[in-house]
């Protein structure tokens, strides 16, 4: 086989991984747990909605020293859990 053809074929298998990690990415409400001095993201947990995100952040609130806040986030998601956060949107207060 022809060296310049097995490097096309590896570059478009690679690009086609690219395609499946973007295609997991979406926009989502999530959960944030903050720990530590400066304050760095320790856990996160996707929320179906804000309303539902914020009554779970109270919750915590109480029953956890943490810091807490409910995120719109773009996030590598599977099976409806957040892998990764990709990009922080924005805070829900």
């Amino acid at each position: 086989m022809d060296d310049s053809l097995e490097v096309v074929e590896k570059v478009n298998k690679t690009l086609e991984v690219d395609e499946v990690k973007k295609s997991n990415n979406k926009e989502v409400v999530g959960l944030m747990m903050f720990l530590g001095n400066p304050p760095k993201i320790n856990e996160h947990l996707m929320m179906p909605s804000n309303e539902d995100c914020l009554i779970k952040k109270e919750i915590a609130e109480m029953t956890s020293p943490a810091l807490y806040k409910c995120m719109v986030v773009e996030a590598e998601v599977k099976d409806n859990k957040i892998l990764s956060i990709v990009k922080e949107i924005k805070i829900i207060e």
